[in-house]
C-alpha cells in the first residue's frame, strides 16, 4: 500500500473518532477534544519529578514523537491547538505543527500547567518515596487529601488541577462548539481533565495512566450531556506494542476485548496485537465471546483458556483484583473477552465512576488493566489500543 495511503488511514484513527459531523442543523455537532501529553522531557529521563516547573525540556526523542504524532494527526481538522505555558508542552505542540504541514493557531492557557509541587520539583522519584513516604503514600493512595507547602501556604495539590480543569473546560468549550481542538498538556493534568469532563472525583486520580505523546479523545455532545471517552493513552503511532508500564513490571495485566465483532479484519487484528504477547490465561463471557478468544489465540496454544456464562464475571473479577495478593517481581498478562457493555462497566468502576459512564469500544482494539503489586488499586493503561501492527496494514476501526 503506497506510504500517503497507510499514513492517511493512520491520521483517520485519531480525527473526530471516525465520526462524520452531524449534518442536522437541530442537532450541534459535538465538540472534539484530542488530549495529548508532551514528549519525553530531561526530567523524565533522570526520574525526577516535574510538577509546573519550567527546567525541563523536550529530548532528542521527546522531540522525535511530537513530530510523529503530528503525522497521525495530519488530516485531522483542527480549529486551534491548546498548550500549558511550559517549555515541554510548547515544544511538543511546535513539533506536531511542523509536521501537520499548515498553520494552526496555538494559544498558551495558563490552567493546562502541570499539579503544582514545590516540595518535590526536581527531586529524583526514588527519594521522595524513601524519605517522604508517608507523603508519598498519600499521594498515592488519598491524592484528594495530599497536602503540600508552598509560597502560598498549605494546599491541596490535586483538589487545586481538578479545580484548574474545571475552569478550562468552562473558558474553551462555549468558544469551540462543534469545532476540534488540539490540547497538549501533562500528565497529571491530562487525567484532570479527564476526570473533570466525565464527572470524577479527584480521590481517583492515579487510576489512569498517561505516556508521553499518549492520545486520548473526548467527544462533547453539547446541551449538557456528559462527556463520551472514545479513546485513553493509545499509543500505538509511536509503534509500541503495548502501553509502557509506568508502575513497573510486576503485577498483573489485563487486556480487555469487546466479542461483537466477529469480521475477518478485526480477528486478523486482535491476532497479531496479541502474537507477540506472553498470555498466561484468557477469559471468554458467552459464547460469542468464546469463539472469538479461540480465534484470536490460535498462535497461544499454552494459554489456558477458560469460558464462562456468568453475567456477573466483571464484579468478581473487580473484587479479586481489589483483594488480590500477588508477590514477587513477575509480570502475569491475561486476556478478557466479554460484551461491550460488560467492559465498560469494569473500566468504569476501576475509574472511580459512580454509574457506567460512556465509553467507546472499538472492535479490533484492546483496553489495558494493570494491577501492579506495589498499588493497592487497577489502573487503566489504555482504552481503545490499536496497536502498531494497524499502522502497517493501514486498516484501522473507527469509534462508533
Amino acid at each position: 500500500m503506497p506510504a500517503a495511503l497507510d499514513k492517511l488511514n493512520l491520521a483517520k484513527r485519531f480525527s473526530l473518532g471516525g465520526l462524520e459531523k452531524m449534518t442536522n442543523t437541530q442537532t450541534p455537532a459535538p465538540t472534539q477534544v484530542i488530549l495529548l501529553r508532551h514528549g519525553r522531557s530531561t526530567f523524565n529521563d533522570k526520574g525526577r519529578y516535574q510538577g509546573a516547573s519550567d527546567e525541563s525540556v523536550l529530548t532528542a526523542k521527546g522531540l522525535a514523537d511530537a513530530h510523529q504524532t503530528g503525522i497521525a494527526l495530519r488530516v485531522t481538522a483542527f480549529s486551534a491547538i491548546y498548550t500549558s505555558p511550559l517549555q515541554r508542552t510548547q515544544q511538543t505542540a511546535q513539533g506536531i505543527q511542523s509536521a501537520l504541514c499548515r498553520s494552526i493557531p496555538i494559544k498558551t492557557h495558563p490552567d493546562l500547567k502541570e499539579v503544582d509541587l514545590p516540595g518535590w520539583a526536581g527531586l529524583p522519584y526514588q527519594y521522595v518515596r524513601e524519605t517522604m513516604a508517608a507523603n508519598y503514600r498519600c499521594w498515592m493512595e488519598h491524592p484528594h487529601l495530599f497536602e503540600m507547602t508552598g509560597p502560598q501556604g498549605v494546599r491541596r495539590p490535586v483538589q487545586d488541577l481538578y479545580d484548574q480543569a474545571r475552569q478550562f473546560w468552562q473558558q474553551i468549550l462555549p468558544r469551540h462548539s462543534g469545532q476540534t481542538l488540539l490540547v497538549v498538556s501533562h500528565g497529571g493534568t491530562i487525567r484532570a481533565l479527564m476526570g473533570t469532563a466525565l464527572g470524577l472525583s479527584c480521590r481517583h486520580f492515579q487510576a489512569l495512566q498517561q505516556s508521553n505523546c499518549g492520545i486520548s479523545v473526548l467527544r462533547f455532545p453539547g446541551q449538557g450531556q456528559p462527556a463520551h471517552l472514545e479513546a485513553m493513552n493509545d499509543t500505538s503511532h509511536l509503534g509500541e506494542a503495548l502501553p509502557k508500564l509506568k508502575a513497573g513490571k510486576q503485577g498483573l495485566r489485563l487486556l480487555l476485548v469487546p466479542s461483537e465483532e466477529h469480521r475477518f479484519q478485526t480477528v486478523e487484528s486482535l491476532r497479531t496485537l496479541l502474537s507477540p504477547q506472553d498470555l498466561s490465561f484468557s477469559v471468554s463471557q458467552g459464547d460469542t465471546a468464546e469463539r472469538l478468544s479461540k480465534a484470536i489465540l490460535s498462535e497461544h496454544p499454552q494459554t489456558v483458556q477458560l469460558h464462562t456464562h456468568c453475567s456477573d464475571f466483571h464484579h468478581l473479577w473487580l473484587r479479586t483484583l481489589n483483594r488480590r495478593n500477588l508477590s514477587g517481581q513477575s509480570m502475569m498478562t491475561g486476556v478478557l473477552v466479554a460484551p461491550s457493555h460488560l467492559l465498560q462497566q469494569m473500566i468504569s468502576q476501576i475509574m472511580g465512576a459512580e454509574q457506567v459512564l460512556h465509553l467507546s469500544q472499538i472492535a479490533g482494539r484492546v483496553s489495558v488493566v494493570h494491577c501492579p503489586t506495589t498499588q493497592p488499586a487497577p489502573i487503566l493503561q489504555a482504552m481503545n489500543f490499536a496497536g502498531p501492527a494497524l499502522i502497517q496494514q493501514g486498516t484501522f476501526a473507527c469509534a462508533s
